[in-house]
């Protein structure tokens, strides 16, 4: 399997011939949930190693390695990401109520019974934290806010439930008011003492009648294995045969990350689990585990690295070199930054100096910098999809003591949101979800759905017999947010390709949506959807 992946791979490079799609229902299901035997072992990737690896190690390996740009290869034949254990298709294909995108990963949005029993403390990663047993004996992840008031715990809410909308895997996360009293200490080997406790609840945010304000993350089922990594596959996985920097789903989530200044998108905030299916056999499902940083966070130890979250890595040596090039008189966009109305919450966590194209994770990512136009695309058009009451009703979940601070947050994201579909929505196509419906070909435009554009014209060119030199115009115009194309009543030849291309009056044309069909019994098949470079 991994050897046919690799053949496919070299030939993607190789600048075949165009090749018509094969008369086949398009494939939304990546079975890659199928069991065998054998758990793989858990991957420890030690914090440290993998901030050095993607900071020097690996930059000085791909020094002198010259690498043609590549799409991903995990890609249906619509130009979208199948289903699978790494991504489950949401927002993006279906509509999302706001109360059931609140939900994300929660069976409820009750706050789970307390007492909570403390078993022991967690012991990785930067921020402190407990490992809790609710009343009704759930187990959870319990966290405080560490760095800003809200802002950690709100967070792990807010990002979380949007990385779910979007299609990945995430944790239950919620924002809870306890009682230091309804903290009990268990009597197992490893549970903290009372002194432990204490010294996590003096760090949280307290309100004025004695409660303290936590994270609560309901633990996932299955056995821990360890994060996943942007490179490379899983080797004991007999289901991983994609390098992960391949995937659009991994690739895309460089944009996701812009959006929320989800800066620290590293194998640690990651996780695999073992999920049983019989005896010893069962399968590998991936999560994003930790999307806590996002919003702002400030590193108490260096206000200016601070400011520079999103627009610079932890370690820039381009930045470096441009600094010393020009004796520093550079201008850098984070120099002199400024908190916003909602003051200490979010940091630097702003619109003003956002430019998505631009954006950088804290450690250089693999999978990031390996995203094309078509993968960022890919999730802009999802992006897209979320609505002001989504946004609110996803902000409202993070439980701000102000209203002041939720309307703020809801301000930045909408407006980063806007930026995101103006730099990615307007050069390739922006239509999609190709149908046929009785005469017509329609697409939905996702610039006139999101309201980035109100004015839309467009053109269609058909290419019957396709691939061939012959074009014959059509007449296309819009109907609501879809562009409609109307299609010959008697085809002459059984397989054809017709570019659609969307235009706004006086601002950009895009790149044309080249959908394939199929002539057959009478009627019309579409088959594939392809994004042409405008």
């Amino acid at each position: 399997m991994r050897r046919t992946v690799a053949i496919a791979l070299l030939l993607a490079g190789c600048g075949a011939p165009a090749q018509r799609f094969a008369l086949r229902p398009t494939m939304w299901i990546d079975d890659d949930r199928r069991a065998f035997v054998g758990r793989p072992a858990e991957l420890e990737t030690p914090a440290q190693w993998d901030r050095i690896d993607h900071t020097i190690f690996r930059p000085l390996a791909e020094l002198w390695l010259y690498e043609r740009e590549t799409e991903a290869v995990n890609v249906n034949a619509l130009d979208e990401v199948p289903s699978s254990s790494w991504f489950t298709n949401r927002i993006g294909l279906t509509p999302l109520r706001p109360e059931r995108l609140a939900r994300g990963a929660c069976r409820e949005l009750d706050t789970p019974p307390g007492p909570y029993t403390v078993t022991r403390a967690k012991s990785s990663g930067t921020s402190p934290g407990l490992f809790v047993r609710d009343a009704s004996g759930g187990n959870h992840l319990m966290k405080v806010d560490f760095d800003l008031p809200e802002r950690g715990t709100a967070a792990d809410s807010i990002a979380t439930r949007i990385f779910w909308g979007v299609g990945y895997e995430t944790p239950c996360n919620r924002v809870i008011f306890i009682q230091p009293e309804d903290l009990v200490l268990g009597d197992g080997e490893h549970a903290p003492s009372r002194e432990d406790v204490e010294a996590l609840l003096t760090q949280a945010v307290r309100l004025e009648d004695g409660r303290v304000r936590v994270s609560l993350s309901e633990l996932l089922p299955g056995t821990p294995l360890g994060g996943w990594l942007y490179s490379g596959i899983r080797e004991d996985d007999a289901n991983d045969v994609v390098a992960h920097e391949r995937r659009r789903e991994v690739r895309g989530m460089v944009v996701l990350s812009a959006w929320l200044n989800h800066i620290d998108a590293r194998a640690e905030n990651n996780l695999d689990m073992w999920v049983e299916a019989d005896g010893d056999r069962g399968w590998v499902q991936h999560y994003v585990l930790d999307a806590g940083d996002s919003f702002g966070q400030i590193f108490p130890q260096s206000l200016v690295m601070s400011q520079s979250f999103g627009l610079s890595h932890y370690v820039d040596f381009q930045h470096m070199l441009e600094d010393f090039v020009t004796l520093g008189i550079a201008e850098r966009p984070w120099l002199g930054a400024r908190r916003g109305p909602a003051g200490d919450v979010f940091g630097f966590y702003d619109l003003e100096r956002f430019d998505p194209h631009e954006w950088r994770n804290g450690y250089p990512n693999p999978a990031f910098e390996d995203a094309t136009e078509r993968d960022r695309a890919w999730m802009a058009r999802i992006i897209a999809r979320f609505e002001r009451a989504h946004l609110e009703a996803l902000v409202a979940t993070g439980r701000f003591e102000r209203e002041l601070t939720a309307t703020e947050l809801v301000r930045i994201l909408e407006g980063r949101q806007q930026r995101i579909l103006e730099r990615y929505l307007t050069r390739l196509s922006p239509l999609t979800f190709p149908r046929v419906i009785g005469d017509r070909l329609c697409l939905r435009d996702v610039a006139l759905e999101s309201g980035l554009r109100r004015e839309r014209s467009y053109t269609a060119t058909a290419l019957p017999g396709w691939p061939t030199e012959r074009r014959v115009p059509l007449a296309a115009a819009r109907d609501d947010s879809s562009a409609c194309v109307m299609l010959p009543a008697d085809p002459d030849e059984d397989y054809w390709a017709i570019d659609v291309v969307a235009a706004t009056p006086g601002r950009e044309t895009t790149g044309a949506a080249r959908v394939h069909l199929y002539a057959v019994d009478g009627g019309w098949r579409v088959v594939g959807l392809e994004r042409l470079e405008p």
